[in-house]
């Protein structure tokens, strides 16, 4: 399903912006013989992105505590559209800028993808929880365009893009909202986490 969710750029572009007014478009990557950044410019760079990780990561831990209180679900929930982890942390000393920055990126545009649809799809039971939702959505967004510049900077290539995937189907029934959410926010929160520790492993190692 990865290759799933290398796409997701082109189905957001299909899909109103509910969180807020269309933000501006991606910037371009770095002009040919752009120069490289220093290594304090490379840590400013970095620690932003940490910083918004962090951020996000703490917000995401706050809404799944949120929807366990209000719709307790035992168990591991999962999807099979969603990304599998990026990396185990036992394997995180062979970690590189340009897979980090890649495989973060393209999870992470998963993940956009699923709250857009949790939002659209996801039931009456989660529209108490719309609004925080949309707050996620805006704050995934804009980590997104931190990921971007930052692989703009170091020159890092883009994937090609890909045909449009299938949009998911809605579930089944109201529980299978809020499994599906607890399943997004689980893997999220994973994510991130993993996200904060390998940003930080690459930035001591500038």
């Amino acid at each position: 399903m990865d290759s799933l969710c290398r796409v997701v750029l082109a189905v957001l572009s299909l899909w109103p912006n509910r969180a807020g007014a269309s933000a501006p478009p991606l910037p371009p990557g770095s002009p040919r013989g752009a120069p490289v950044p220093g290594p304090g410019e490379s840590r400013t760079e970095l620690d932003s992105a940490v910083l918004l990780t962090r951020g996000l990561l703490r917000d995401t831990r706050q809404l799944a505590a949120q929807l366990k209180a209000k719709f307790p679900a035992e168990g591991d929930h999962s999807l099979d559209s969603l990304p599998t982890p990026g990396m185990s942390f036992g394997a995180m000393g062979a970690l590189q800028l340009p897979s980090v920055l890649t495989r973060l990126r393209t999870d992470l545009l998963c993940y956009l993808w699923h709250v857009h649809w949790l939002r659209r799809a996801g039931g009456p039971a989660l529209r108490s929880l719309d609004s925080e939702l949309g707050a996620l959505q805006v704050r995934l967004d804009r980590l997104l365009k931190r990921l971007q510049i930052l692989m703009a900077r170091f020159s890092l290539p883009k994937p090609p893009p890909e045909a449009p995937a299938p949009p998911l189907a809605p579930p089944g029934s109201a529980w299978g909202g809020i499994q599906a959410a607890h399943a997004v926010l689980g893997g999220l929160h994973l994510t991130l986490d993993w996200a904060v520790r390998g940003l930080l492993l690459l930035k001591a190692r500038l």
